[in-house]
């Protein structure tokens, strides 16, 4: 059966694949899984294996290149490495977006073909229908035992998985796509979901409305992070393409070094808006860029950090980058006064106002965690942006920029 075959996931019961009782066969969604993870995988894994039998001077085993490959998968999901003593908690948040989506397309291709073939009644808790509750939770199974396989292929490798850390690729990404792909089929079909699918009440009513706003703001601060970077990288694309150079990486390595750093992006968009908030970045130990100014040390040989600030004190008005974070907030307050009534009392306004901002403040927080501060050992293991600081300025700045608009609002209804 070929990687494709495992994709096309669980046949509807016209095709003549389901069982009589209208049933789908088990073991169908848990290969439909079990696929996904495998195509997965195998986007990372075969570079891997093809830069192991095209380097003459490899002496390692090609067990140990599938194995660091494997690795490399789980970094993608989450999961961090470790390298004898050095920690490598580093992971490219767009090749993890790009890991749960496909994760997320498989998913969609088992439960799409199964509401396409069957119609049942009633709901399983109260969310979805049981045959589509059956189905993909198959499917996750099966997407978690060939994730779980991949585990053992990577720990035998010199490059090995954290073991607190597989619970990110093992469970959260297969459940991740599961809610993404239930999400699709229900906006398709409305009459897929359950009474408390439409209106989840073990989430207080203040979270629910709060839940909108903030993930505009989260992806509002992302987008301004990132969109700083680029406009950095193309101010000081000279310095990058001499460093770039240096490297001599050839045609082959050219693309991989860069296709690697354009996967970082919005790691770097993270210490971009930590810089904007107040709370700065480093990128070794010893090498930090602040309102004050920005320091030096020795930096690991990677054309992108040729961005940086040349050494030296910043000017005084830089302090004035914080109203970048305090617009956001106001959007995010705007957005939360859209989600409730024009005459809503203003301690509900206040509540879900509220709710969104910490939200917003943590999701952020929460990616920085999962970005991870470490490249290696000792001077390499302190990078990034330092996420509980950071999750506090925002907190403040975006607080802020909430208030003001809850104030103009309340002048405007005083009127």
């Amino acid at each position: 059966m070929s990687v494709m075959d495992l994709l096309r996931g669980v046949p509807s019961q016209t095709s003549g694949g389901g069982t009589p009782d209208g049933q789908t066969p088990w073991h169908r969604p848990l290969l439909a899984g079990a696929g996904t993870a495998l195509a997965s995988a195998l986007v990372v894994v075969l570079p891997a294996l093809v830069a192991w039998v095209a380097s003459p001077q490899s002496t390692v085993a090609w067990t140990d290149a599938l194995g660091v490959g494997a690795s490399l998968w789980l970094l993608a999901g989450g999961s961090w490495l470790r390298a004898g003593t050095a920690s490598i908690a580093f992971v490219p948040l767009l090749l993890t977006a790009g890991v749960v989506a496909a994760a997320a397309w498989g998913a969609l291709r088992s439960g799409r073909e199964v509401v396409e073939g069957h119609r049942t009644a009633g709901h399983r808790w109260g969310l979805l229908p049981p045959l589509l509750v059956r189905v993909l939770g198959l499917w996750a199974g099966g997407y978690a035992a060939c994730a779980a396989l991949w585990a053992a292929a990577a720990s035998a490798s010199s490059l090995r998985p954290q073991v607190l850390g597989l619970v990110l690729p093992l469970v959260v990404v297969p459940a991740a796509a599961v809610v993404i792909a239930a999400g699709r089929l229900v906006a398709r079909d409305r009459a897929l979901a359950g009474p408390r699918w439409r209106r989840p009440d073990f989430l207080p009513d203040v979270v629910r409305r709060a839940v909108r706003p903030a993930a505009v703001g989260v992806g509002a601060l992302l987008a301004t992070g990132t969109a700083v970077v680029v406009l950095v990288v193309v101010l000081r694309f000279g310095q990058i393409s001499h460093l770039h150079d240096e490297l001599a990486a050839g045609v082959v390595g050219g693309v991989v070094l860069t296709l690697a750093q354009v996967l970082c992006l919005p790691n770097l968009g993270l210490w971009a808006l930590s810089f904007l908030a107040g709370t700065g970045f480093s990128v070794v130990e010893g090498a930090s860029t602040t309102w004050t100014g920005s320091r030096s040390a020795l930096m690991p040989m990677v054309p992108v950090l040729g961005a940086l600030p040349d050494p030296g004190a910043f000017p005084g008005w830089l302090p004035v980058l914080a109203l970048v974070p305090v617009a956001v907030g106001a959007l995010v307050g705007w957005r939360s006064l859209r989600s409730l009534a024009l005459l809503s009392t203003t301690r509900t306004k206040l509540l879900v106002t509220g709710t969104a901002v910490a939200l917003t403040a943590g999701a952020i927080g929460l990616l920085d965690l999962l970005a991870g501060s470490s490249l290696g050992s000792q001077r390499l293991s302190h990078m990034g942006a330092p996420a509980g600081a950071m999750t506090v300025a925002l907190l403040l700045e975006l607080a802020l920029g909430a208030g003001l608009v809850l104030v103009w609002d309340r002048w405007r209804l005083r009127r």
